[in-house]
């Protein structure tokens, strides 16, 4: 009996397994795809984005800031770190480099401190502990208990507006704190905070930074009244309601009841307290409940526009997350009524809606391209902002615009290829005043804050930025390409003499490409090349390549690939150099710049500039190396853990990379019609374009091991070429990859099946 018992248990154990398998099946089905987006992967290692509550393109990024200071914090948060400074509105996703932070507050119970207190040490101000146990994070949403008060604090966003929500205990000293002083990395200049009535506070921040100098002004309502409001000057603290200074801090006590919640919206401007105010009661007919519903409406709406198939769990959180951080910059940057700050000065935007925090020369390579096939809207307006700086402002396009200010970083003219994509993809935008702006900054000679003097004069002068000016090899070639771009503008607009001009522009790669070394070298601006370089120390090539990495430049020709693989001795010559690149480990000396990571051999997929380079064996028949590559790269430079990317995220140009490689396809020349063919990896993907119609890729038999495209189908007819045209992504249909384990070698071979990017 005892024995038929035990039978008996087994088996309904077995059915009882079974059931749950089958709910568990039932509920992976059922996961929507906001459901796969994970917040916490990139808040870790060195990826700098962060965790809170954001809606696609907000002027909000309301997220908590774990410290403000050091590499680790340029998005406020670290997923390291065990405790919260506070709360803060606005943040940078992904950068290499710090700023913002705008507006903190902070809930607090208890007598009040005037001090945040260190990372080191919490308990020296106002601090919180906080697990990851109690912290939640979804699109829209951010959650986390603060264990040194029993506060739960939720978080979410409008388009102007913060929303928070504080769940205290019983208390007669339920405190929030406003500290406009906290800022990342920037300097405070000065502060102010005014209440005029017990369920207002208001105020503003005037900071210096990476985004210049520049105002946040702020208006907060409570849904609850205070008791007592406090201002705390240079750490002493006052009965007065209103103070300014470098050192200005708020305090609102309340009384609650165990459980109570108390609601907190913010309105933010950088024009003025009144654009504050606007912009605050422009969403002033919603609670947190609302504000958090119509959050995730606005991310499910993007998300929506992939259905993926078949591939890993892990596969589709690293996807729907990149799609999620490829829509969180540019941010708006205007108020309700239509002004905004530029170039330090105070505009209004007419017929187009103004945005800002550009990091043009990371994401003109995948991420734009992304955007404008998914919101062609989006690229529009984003394009009219970019060229308003040229014909409101009456400055030039930026390099990489931070709040309205160029702080020119980086180098080229970056903003063109993006304003280019966009046209391209059907943006209403006049293209006179396109070509204008962008004929303006290739005659406009800008310093980089990170790599010095551009060089754009010598550059015209001579035909190649001259070895005496820092990272020559890298803004030539950059410059030649954008030049290409621009060419193409002038060839539409029927501007014939332009496009001449700046194709011979677009040909000053030849000009720094040294024969006898067979590859591009720093000359000189005598026309003498630059002697011997050291070759395995990081510092000496920083004189001449962005980050050191010549392993990325050395094949970036984008808009004339076919020429420049003649002038590096034809296929099989430029084949044997792809391989040594991607097989040959360096063994350099000295300190490796922190861009350059996660190596494949010489080929460094944390450096931006290289991220085309494993597309490039379709342009020599050996697409099947670049399935290969592209499936490795995937699998090692990417996972769905916090440190889930191999370097900085870069508003979306990292996790571009992946969303086009996942889907089997990548735009190696943007500018381009072609999109080179990798390797899916998942067994359908459907991508619904801006303009109505649907793309569908399917891989059949896609596996890990079986990375390889056998055969290529568009729309059932067959395709041999390895590669695909934006007309036939936008026209819709299906592209069937026939996927095996081994090498098609024979596919995409033929000449006339390669993509072809030759100067013209």
């Amino acid at each position: 009996m005892k024995k038929i018992t035990t039978i008996t248990s087994i088996l309904m154990l077995l059915i009882f397994a079974m059931g749950c398998k089958e709910e568990q099946k039932k509920v992976e089905v059922n996961k929507k795809p906001i459901n796969y987006v994970d917040p916490f992967i990139g808040t870790g290692g060195i990826v700098h984005t962060f965790p809170g509550a954001t809606t696609p393109f907000s002027m909000i990024q309301l997220s908590p800031d774990t410290d403000t200071k050091g590499w680790n914090h340029c998005a406020g948060y670290h997923y390291d770190d065990d405790n919260i400074k506070g709360f803060s509105h606005t943040h940078l996703s992904g950068t290499g480099w710090s700023d913002l932070g705008d507006i903190l507050l902070m809930p607090t119970v208890g007598a009040l401190k005037l001090e945040s207190g260190s990372i080191e040490n919490p308990d020296e101000g106002w601090r919180s502990r906080f697990s990851h146990e109690k912290e939640k994070a979804e699109p829209g949403y951010y959650q986390v208990y603060l264990e040194d008060y029993g506060i739960d604090v939720q978080l979410t966003a409008g388009k102007r507006v913060g929303f928070h929500k504080y769940t205290f205990p019983e208390t007669d000293q339920a405190n929030i704190i406003f500290d406009p002083t906290s800022i990342i990395f920037g300097q405070v200049l000065n502060t102010e905070i005014h209440s005029e009535s017990n369920d207002e506070v208001s105020g503003v921040c005037l900071s210096n930074g990476w985004g210049g100098k520049r105002n946040v002004y702020f208006v907060a309502e409570f849904s609850k009244s205070y008791e007592t409001f406090k201002v705390a000057k240079s750490g002493k603290l006052t009965d007065k309601s209103k103070a300014s200074g470098k050192d200005v801090k708020g305090f609102a006590t309340f009384k609650t009841r165990e459980g109570e919640a108390i609601e907190v919206k913010v309105g933010i401007s950088a024009v003025s307290l009144e654009g504050a105010r606007k912009n605050l009661n422009s969403e002033r007919g919603m609670n947190f409940s609302v504000a958090l519903n119509n959050a995730q409406k606005e991310w499910s709406n993007v998300l929506n526009k992939f259905d993926i198939e078949g591939g890993t769990e892990e596969q589709k959180k690293i996807f729907y997350t990149g799609v999620y951080h490829n829509f969180i910059a540019p941010n708006l940057s205007m108020d309700v009524d239509g002004k905004y700050i530029a170039l330090g000065k105070e505009l209004t935007a007419e017929n187009f809606i103004n945005y800002s925090s550009f990091s043009t020369w990371d994401t003109f390579r995948a991420t734009k391209p992304l955007i404008s096939f998914l919101a062609t809207r989006m690229s529009e307006e984003f394009s009219k902002s970019l060229i308003s700086r040229y014909t409101d402002a009456k400055e030039h396009l930026p390099l990489w615009e931070l709040c309205g200010v160029d702080n020119t970083c980086m180098i080229g003219y970056p903003s063109v290829p993006v304003i280019y994509d966009a046209m391209q993809k059907g943006a209403k935008i006049d293209k006179e005043e396109a070509f204008a702006a962008m004929d303006d900054i290739a005659h406009f000679n800008k310093v980089s804050s990170s790599d010095g003097d551009g060089g754009l004069n010598e550059y015209i002068k001579l035909g190649y930025v001259p070895a005496e000016i820092p990272k020559n090899i890298s803004k030539t070639l950059e410059y030649a390409y954008e030049d290409w771009v621009i060419a193409q503008v002038a060839k539409e607009l029927g501007k014939d003499k332009d496009y001449e001009y700046y194709m011979k522009r677009a040909q000053n790669y030849k000009n720094v490409f040294n024969k006898e070394r067979n590859m591009f070298w720093p000359r000189k601006a005598n026309g003498e090349w630059f002697g011997d370089i050291v070759m395995d120390e990081w510092e000496p090539l920083q004189e001449h390549w962005i980050s050191g990495n010549k392993w990325a430049y050395d094949y970036f020709v984008p808009h004339a690939l076919n020429d420049f693989i003649e002038m590096k001795g034809g296929r099989e010559a430029f084949g044997k150099e792809l391989d040594h690149l991607f097989s040959t480990e360096l063994h350099m000396k000295g300190e490796e710049h922190v861009d350059i990571s996660g190596f494949v051999g010489g080929y460094a997929h944390g450096d931006e500039p290289g991220h085309a380079n494993p597309y490039l064996y379709n342009y020599i028949g050996e697409a099947w190396k670049t399935q290969a590559m592209v499936r490795r790269l995937m699998g090692e430079m990417y996972s769905d853990k916090p440190d889930g990317m191999i370097n900085n995220e870069d508003c979306g140009q990292m996790s571009a990379w992946y969303i086009f490689s996942a889907m089997g396809f990548y735009p190696a020349c943007p500018g381009s019609q072609e999109y080179i063919i990798g390797s899916p990896i998942f067994d359908k993907v459907t991508m619904r374009l801006a303009n109505g119609k649907s793309f569908t890729v399917v891989a059949k038999n896609q596996s890990a091991e079986n990375m390889y495209v056998q055969s290529l189908h568009l729309n059932g007819e067959p395709l041999s070429k390895s590669f695909i045209t934006q007309a036939q992504i936008e026209q819709g249909g299906i592209l069937t990859f026939e996927m095996g384990p081994q090498p098609n070698k024979s596919f995409g071979t033929p000449l006339e099946d390669q993509p072809l990017s030759t100067l013209k």
